[in-house]
């Protein structure tokens, strides 16, 4: 099959670790095979890519066989669908793939890539036909090495890894699993730089990490799609015609300029693929709301850090993807001791003098790794303060470098598995893929909903998590923890710091909630008309072609000059003129009333009465006299205050 050429490990953002263990799998063999003769060891030969869509699976198998396929060295690479193998004549299938292995083997050094392998090899039941059985059977005869795979080496990627056959997954088939998770803040900038580093003049860096930021829950698909549309929204601003003309027409490359404008209509077209079949739990904390839940959010990271010290490595801003697991790869690494020997040409006295040592520590060192013991935490509060809407998912979007896995009944009850299955399942996979986060908002509803099979089936997999596991358990709740049932009061320990109670907003942060709002915005001066008509008669002349004489050309320059510079004076004129009349110690007033108005109030009053005032200062935008917007706004909050 012909591939794309030119991608290269360079053209792959974020990836580093899978990266370096491919090449550890492929490459090494090819360049040093002396290493693995001197060992009598043969390198991994199979390994399965799994994780969401556009998450850059088939991209490295591609770059992989490019990687490999260098100077004199050449790799054959076969990619084939999961359904490209299958036939509807009994035993098509089955021969099909023998041919594949044979002609792999032939042709060695060579790389096998079955994508979507799901549909090639999945799950053998009861409930299975015997067509799909005898095909996994043929593939895992095949991958095992009755006879000896040489250098041919199988990649299978997916999207379902519950759907593939457990047979495959065991050494000697699939050696390796790699997880294409959604990249973090440092992947999505390294991405940005890549399908951007041909633009000319280039994006600034502090753009760029501000875009990576935004861009939460983006995979490498949702990305590169992101800069397409951006530079299609800067050419549809600057050539509007193009639209509706039929003819080609001739256009200046060099003056189609991106700008930070086309970035933001471009996010508000596109929706990711991790939110358009399940929607992200993470989210940051928006600007309007950042006034008023930023001390509350600073405040509950800090406790975070205290009962899962992991979550300080996804706080820190330089952290980058290749250390994302370091407590995980092992704490051997950098020690400044020597272990002892365990050779036998090194044997000494004192080693065999040593009936009590061990040569294998396994224990965790808390001076190299971080520790937690079964790290939970519960966001209790009145209905209303937050927690569920706005704080959980700002911690969430916080701790974007580790899988959150959400444990909500619109999951339990609308997957077709039964509701243990999926919450079996669930955790699990959050065993599989620590450090991760459990997280189950409003989990006072969610255990009144649930039976009590569920719950046995919760409590049991909740309790049989190793003890010193990194996997948060992070819920939240409307009522306090004392309210809670007894089960669920003792996954939380209010002792160890695992209950954070969250109280209403102090004075100084409702007040500055509203500051900006009604001493700034309410008193901001109206747009000037007389500018808008000019720049939308210049936005015609730009747009429209005049076929002129070139003896008419210089009058017409002329007159046009003429006609800039008085329209200039009059823009000057215009706005030197524009008169605000509004008293600010009115404003002051109001920004005091509606401070105690909003005493005791939950978030949703918040939202509300900020909408509310937006709407009144939106009315009288074009007022320069602000009197009446007080009057108004006065008279809401007064009828507010009588509610």
């Amino acid at each position: 099959m012909q591939i794309d050429s030119s991608v290269r490990f360079d053209a792959v953002g974020g990836l580093s670790d899978h990266i370096a263990a491919l090449k550890e799998m492929v490459i090494f063999p090819l360049l040093y095979p002396e290493v693995f003769e001197r060992f009598k060891i043969q390198p991994p030969r199979g390994c399965l890519f799994y994780g969401p869509p556009g998450t850059g699976k088939t991209l490295v198998a591609r770059a992989l066989a490019n990687e490999c396929s260098q100077g004199n060295r050449r790799v054959a690479f076969f990619v084939r669908k999961g359904a490209d193998c299958l036939s509807k004549w009994v035993g098509e299938s089955e021969r099909q793939l023998r041919l594949l292995f044979d002609q792999a083997y032939r042709m060695r050094p060579s790389i096998i890539f079955l994508d979507e392998i799901d549909g090639l090899a999945p799950v053998r039941s009861s409930k299975q036909d015997q067509i799909h059985s005898s095909i996994v059977s043929t593939l895992l005869a095949l991958m095992d090495g009755l006879d000896s795979r040489g250098e041919v080496v199988v990649i299978g990627a997916t999207n379902r890894l519950d759907a593939i056959d457990p047979a495959l997954r065991r050494p000697g088939r699939f050696d390796r699993e790699f997880f294409f998770g959604l990249p973090n803040k440092e992947a999505r900038k390294e991405i940005f730089k890549i399908h951007t580093c041909d633009w000319t003049p280039k994006l600034l860096d502090t753009f760029i990490d501000e875009l990576a930021t935004e861009c939460v829950g983006y995979c490498g698909a949702d990305i590169k799609s992101l800069c397409a549309e951006a530079a299609l929204c800067a050419l549809r601003r600057r050539y509007p015609k193009i639209y509706s003309s039929n003819e080609k027409l001739q256009l200046d490359i060099n003056s189609v300029k991106i700008n930070a404008e086309d970035f933001v209509m471009a996010m508000e077209k596109i929706i990711p693929a991790s939110r358009r079949a399940v929607p992200s739990p993470g989210q940051a904390l928006s600007p309007i709301m950042a006034p008023l839940l930023g001390n509350t959010l600073s405040r509950i990271l800090q406790a975070l850090q205290r009962v899962f010290p992991h979550a300080e490595l996804a706080l820190k801003k330089d952290q980058q993807q290749g250390n994302l697991n370091p407590f995980l790869k092992g704490d051997a690494f950098g020690r400044n001791y020597e272990s002892p020997s365990i050779l036998e040409e090194n044997v000494t006295d004192t080693t065999i003098c040593r009936p009590q040592g061990k040569f294998l520590d396994f224990s965790r060192k808390a001076y190299w790794q971080p520790t937690s013991c079964r790290p939970h935490l519960l966001l209790a509060g009145k209905a209303g303060y937050g927690q569920a809407s706005h704080l959980a998912p700002a911690v969430l979007h916080s701790l974007e470098m580790f899988p959150v896995h959400t444990l909500d009944m619109s999951v339990l009850f609308v997957n077709t598995s039964s509701p243990e299955e999926t919450c079996a399942q669930l955790i699990r996979e959050a065993q599989r893929t620590a450090p991760s986060i459990i997280y189950i908002p409003h989990i006072h509803l969610w255990w009144d909903s649930v039976g009590a099979t569920l719950k046995a089936t919760f409590l049991s997999l909740i309790q049989n998590i190793p003890s010193f596991a990194p996997v948060l358990l992070l819920a939240t709740s409307d009522v306090c923890h004392t309210a809670l049932p007894a089960e669920v009061q003792t996954l939380f320990n209010s002792d160890f710091g695992e209950v954070f109670n969250i109280q209403s907003p102090s004075e100084d942060e409702r007040k500055h909630f509203f500051e900006d709002l009604i001493l700034t915005q309410a008193a901001k001066p109206p747009a000037s008309r007389r500018k808008a008509e000019v720049s939308k008669r210049k936005r015609k002349k730009t747009d429209s072609s005049f076929p002129v004489a070139k003896r008419r050309r210089s009058f017409q320059f002329n007159e046009e000059q003429r006609h800039t510079s008085a329209e200039k004076a009059m823009d000057i004129m215009t706005e030197s003129a524009i008169v605000v009349l509004v008293d600010y110690c009115e404003l002051k007033q109001l920004l005091d009333m509606v401070t105690d108005l909003t005493k005791e109030a939950d978030i949703f009053y918040f939202e509300k009465l900020y909408a509310k005032i937006c709407q009144c200062i939106y009315q009288h935008q074009d007022d320069n006299d602000k009197t009446e917007l007080l009057k108004v706004l006065k008279k809401e909050f007064k009828a507010l205050a009588r509610m």
